[in-house]
C-alpha cells in the first residue's frame, strides 16, 4: 500500500491546501474562527485521516519525501512531507488559534483524541468513504 498511500496523501494536502485558502480569507479575527469552526472541524478531519493517520501507518515516508501536490485539473506542485505539513496542518493550527476553543477542537481531531470520534460520529458515511 505503500505508493498508493503516498498518492493519497498528496491529494489529501491538495485538497487541505484549497479548502485551508479559502476559508483563510473570510477568517480575520476570533468571531470569524467561531463562525466558521465546523469548516475548520471538517479541514482538521481530513488532514488527520488523509495526512496524518496515512504518515503513521507507513514509516517508511520521511520528512523529505517528495510528493506531487495536485493543484488543479492539470497542475500539481512539488512538495516533501514536511512542508506539507506546514501548508496544511500547522497553518490550519495558526488559524485556529484566534480562538483558544476552537483550537483546542481542532487540536483534539489532528490528535485523534475525543473530539475527533464525536465529530467522526456526525459524518454521513458517504462523506467518511471518500476521504
Amino acid at each position: 500500500m505503500g505508493t498508493l498511500d503516498l498518492n493519497r496523501i498528496a491529494v489529501g494536502v491538495g485538497k487541505s491546501i484549497k479548502l485551508i485558502a479559502d476559508l483563510e480569507i473570510k477568517i480575520h479575527n476570533n468571531s470569524d474562527v467561531y463562525e466558521y469552526k465546523d469548516d475548520l472541524y471538517f479541514v482538521a478531519y481530513i488532514c488527520r485521516v488523509s495526512i496524518l493517520d496515512r504518515l503513521e501507518s507507513n514509516p517508511w515516508i520521511g520528512i523529505t519525501t517528495p510528493i506531487s501536490v495536485p493543484m488543479g485539473l492539470f497542475k500539481t506542485r512539488k512538495e516533501t512531507i514536511y512542508t506539507s505539513l506546514m501548508l496544511t496542518v500547522e497553518k490550519l493550527k495558526r488559524i485556529a488559534s484566534l480562538n483558544i476553543g476552537v483550537f483546542q477542537a481542532v487540536e483534539s481531531i489532528l490528535q485523534k483524541e475525543q473530539f475527533f470520534y464525536e465529530f467522526e460520529s456526525a459524518l454521513p458515511t458517504n462523506i467518511k468513504s471518500k476521504l
